[in-house]
Formats: structure tokens, sequence, C-alpha cells
């Protein structure tokens, strides 16, 4: 797919780990094809789905020339690495789950943002949250909002609360590089990069939306427990990097928001985040408190509410 014409362009390595997606995989390819900006490599690997994604896939790879891989099941993390490791020459990768896709100018906005701005190591910007049939869910977000462009993007602020959809991020390869690639112990090996690019680098926020995350069955009840678990996880492996009280502040802050997420549909397991004997204390938590005590007590119907 690489524009080979192209020699004033970047070429842009765009990673797609394809895992039972069937129903939506074609259009997270199309919407990779069909960029307005053209020096790219397409590297898909499908990490042993088990439906007919490979019929699917092997159609579209014969069509589009993109690298096309298929492997046992490994998990995200591991594929990501092996893409980036063996297969990506790009000076910036992208990507896409492959049940989410691309806006069409993502690559050529965000290219030409990090090729003008070198003191960022990466870039993101908004997301639209739609559902199976690609329709845009007006007015639901899971992804906490970007409240100050230059504050909202830093260590301090990102440990806290993640605003970075990963769907619409552009990073550059030497800086996955630095790091060794992804995280291979935790499902939320997006927020552990995150943070550790934050944590060194500038990241940079546009006032874009850039990608659409797809919301179905697939990710709903399960995702939350599990995604919930992973991020407490990531949160306690920096507690010892970061000063003591603002350590104490964040593990706060941290077991309101997810006793909060939790207390509606995973009751017995919200306990485990309702610590009330804090070091720290202020309004936001109060009202995560609040909210997770009213969820907790009044409501039992199961509903596809992330917050």
């Amino acid at each position: 797919m690489a524009d080979n014409n192209a020699h004033t362009n970047p070429l842009v390595s765009v990673i797609i780990p394809s895992y039972n997606h069937a129903d939506y995989i074609e259009e997270c390819i199309l919407s990779v094809v069909n960029q307005t900006y053209k020096n790219i490599e397409l590297i898909v690997i499908d990490d042993g789905s088990t439906d007919n994604s490979k019929e699917i896939l092997e159609r579209l790879q014969k069509q589009y020339g993109f690298t096309l891989i298929f492997q046992e099941n490994q998990g995200i993390s591991k594929t990501l690495n092996k893409a980036l490791r063996r297969y990506a020459h790009g000076k910036y990768i992208d990507g896409s789950g492959s049940d989410d896709y691309l806006a069409l100018d993502k690559i050529e906005k965000q290219v030409k943002f990090l090729e003008n701005h070198p003191e960022y190591a990466m870039v993101f910007g908004n997301v639209y949250m739609v559902d199976e049939q690609s329709r845009i869910i007006e007015n639901f977000q899971i992804i906490d909002p970007v409240v100050d462009p230059e504050k909202s993007v830093k260590f301090e602020a990102l440990i806290e609360r993640d605003c970075i959809p990963s769907v619409t991020v552009m990073i550059r390869k030497t800086v996955l590089d630095e790091f060794g690639g992804y995280n291979e112990n935790t499902i939320v090996e997006d927020l552990d990069m995150w943070l550790n690019v934050a944590y060194r680098y500038k990241i940079a926020y546009l006032d874009e939306y850039f990608a659409y995350y797809r919301w179905h069955n697939q990710n709903m009840t399960t995702f939350t427990l599990k995604m919930c678990y992973a991020v407490w996880n990531v949160v306690q492996s920096w507690k010892d990097k970061m000063n003591p009280a603002f350590s104490k502040k964040v593990i706060a802050r941290r077991s309101s928001i997810i006793f909060n997420i939790l207390a509606r549909q995973h009751k017995k397991e919200s306990f485990e985040f309702l610590k009330l004997n804090h070091s720290y204390w202020d309004l936001f938590m109060l009202k995560n408190y609040l909210k997770g005590f009213y969820k907790l007590l009044f409501c039992w119907k199961n509903t596809t509410e992330w917050k």
C-alpha cells in the first residue's frame, strides 16, 4: 500500500490487531486504505479469530495488498509488539481496533501536525461513539473529556483520569521503541504507554474528531470489570514513582472513580474500592462515592451505562 512516489511524506505504519470482528473488520480496513494520506503501510495481524474473519481478510488483502499475518491467540499487547518489531517501518505508528474505524483525513492531519511540531511525541483527538450499525450514539462517552488542552495531557492528569482514545492516537515509532513496545502484562497497554510517554515527553491534543469507537455487546459488562482492575493495577505500579502527597491523592481519587463505575453492575466487586479511610479527601471523591452508593442501593437493572 505504501506510495513509493511520496518521497516528501513520511511513511506511516497502521497496525490493526484483528480478533473475532468479522462484522466490522472490512469497515475498519477500508477506513485505512481510503485515507487522504497515501504513504501508508497497513499491517493486519489476526490473533486467532474463530469467526469468518480469515476469509474476509484474505479477500481484502488480495484487493489492497497489505501485510496480513495469522497467528494463534496471543493477546493484544503481544500482537502489537510483534507488528512493531517485525513489520512496521514507518516514522509514525497509527492503528485501530478491528471493530473501530478512522476518519478518512486522520492520518493526513496528524502527520502534518507532528512534522511541524517535533517537540511532541504523540498526538490524539476526539472520537465518535458508534453502535453496531455505525450510527453515532449521541451524548454518550466512556472516555473522560479533555477539560484543558494543556493540563489534561500531562502525566499528573492522565494518571487520575485517562482522556486519550487509543484509536485517535498517532505516535512516533522511536518513542515506542524506546520503551520496548507495549506492556504485555496488562490489558490496558494503551494507558500504560500513555503514562510512560507523558512522564518523559509532551503529548498534543487536537480538538477534532479522528475516529469512531464501536460500542457493542462484546465490550460492555465483562469489559467494564476487567478494565477497572487493570487500570487500578497500572496506577498502583506508579505509586512509588510519584511524590508521596500526590500519590495519596491519585490512589484515593481512583478508588472513588472505580467504586462509582462498578457499583451498578458489579456490586460485590465494588466493595474492594469502597475505602473511606483515605488520608486525602475532596469534593470530587465525595461526589463519586455518593453516586456509587446510590447505584449500589437502588440500581439493579442491567444497563450499558459506563459511569
